[in-house]
């Protein structure tokens, strides 16, 4: 009977979602996100009924659920209609399991609705001080030293981490010899998504080189070891080795330090670059120029970004790309516009609204 709480397989897990949302009163559309959640708990979690469902195991499904909605997984409306979700299920539990579990606030795992703008760029110096600690480890084992090369492909091509751990030696290879890398299913892109990326640095091909070199030393196809686009459980276990390295970094010496956040830092220094390209002129991302206005005059990071920018009256950024080009107001939008697109492509995602968390809007 489904209110006893099993859900050890998807048939199981698809009558107890319709059972909880019945529980609710909610239709289908309801039970297919709780079913969704149901599915991460026995994957994460690893549990198979509700019993043993307690409050670590709720808090480990939010912040896997915040996790996705940071690193683009999902949209974060679709994120905190998975944490309504987990909270029907909690609820549920309590009621048939006399548990006394709480509901969450999707906002307190800093999900939002809407999107919530901020620099999360890595500066320079927060990720040369976290590959320090990477290199200070190598000794304790070839992981640190694949984690390390990881994340200097995440920066200089702003690659996703699962495509940083689980880019192919002969994509590497051929990119090396082509000046092209161009990624595809065999090296984890999103959706098996096929992209191209220019190697125009001579940081960029140290990256690929010293990554190949580790390939071929270590005998591995990828940093992750997963032999195949299929093995998922060694990208997944990479991912835990680099987060556990992450929480001992950030333990130790009180810095914060985000994987996902060297693809803020490629997009920006993109945007930048890109604007020298077209127009002789290189000018920082909107979300760069007012994030350093607002420090300059101490905002505290309270409120909406855009709010702050208003009462703290900064100059608005088209006024001063006009006035750092010397080019009207439509062909900023318009290069704007086709550098966001290009910045867009060569995140894997082709969309601007995604492409504006990174960067801003003007």
């Amino acid at each position: 009977m489904a209110k006893m709480g099993s859900f050890k397989n998807q048939f199981q897990s698809s009558m107890l979602s319709k059972e909880i949302s019945s529980f609710y009163n909610r239709g289908f559309a309801s039970a297919d996100k709780v079913q969704t959640v149901l599915n991460e708990i026995r994957e994460t979690a690893e549990i198979r009924h509700l019993k043993n469902l307690d409050e670590s195991k709720v808090l480990e499904i939010a912040e896997k659920i915040a996790e996705k909605v940071a690193l683009e997984e999902i949209a974060g409306k679709t994120g905190a209609t998975y944490i309504s979700a987990l909270n029907q299920i909690v609820d549920y539990a309590n009621f048939y399991f006399d548990k006394d579990l709480k509901s969450l606030n999707y906002s307190d795992f800093d999900i939002h609705k809407e999107t919530n703008y901020a620099d999360r760029a890595i500066s320079e110096q927060q990720h040369q001080n976290f590959q320090n600690f990477l290199q200070e480890n190598f000794e304790k084992g070839e992981q640190f030293q694949a984690l390390s090369l990881a994340v200097e492909l995440q920066r200089e091509f702003g690659l996703r981490f699962r495509e940083s751990a689980g880019l192919n030696e002969k994509t590497i290879a051929k990119a090396l010899q082509t000046g092209k890398l161009e990624l595809g299913r065999q090296d984890w892109t999103k959706n098996a998504r096929e992209r191209t990326l220019e190697v125009q640095t001579e940081a960029q091909r140290e990256a690929l080189q010293k990554t190949q070199n580790f390939l071929e030393n270590s005998g591995k196809t990828n940093l992750a070891g997963a032999e195949n686009a299929k093995s998922y459980r060694e990208i997944s276990r990479f991912r835990a080795f680099a987060d556990s390295v992450r929480t001992e970094f950030s333990g130790k010496t009180g810095e914060k330090y985000n994987y996902h956040a060297e693809r803020h830092a490629y997009a920006q220094r993109q945007y930048s670059a890109k604007w020298e390209q077209k127009t002789g002129t290189a000018i920082q991302s909107p979300i760069q120029y007012y994030s350093e206005r607002l420090r300059a005059q101490n905002w505290n990071g309270e409120g909406k970004f855009y709010d702050a920018v208003s009462n703290h009256k900064i100059k608005n950024f088209l006024e001063h790309a006009m006035e750092k080009t010397g080019l009207e107001k439509a062909e900023i939008k318009k290069i704007d516009k086709e550098i966001r697109m290009e910045i867009s492509e060569a995140l894997g995602h082709s969309r601007l609204d995604i492409t504006n968390t990174y960067l801003g809007h003007l």
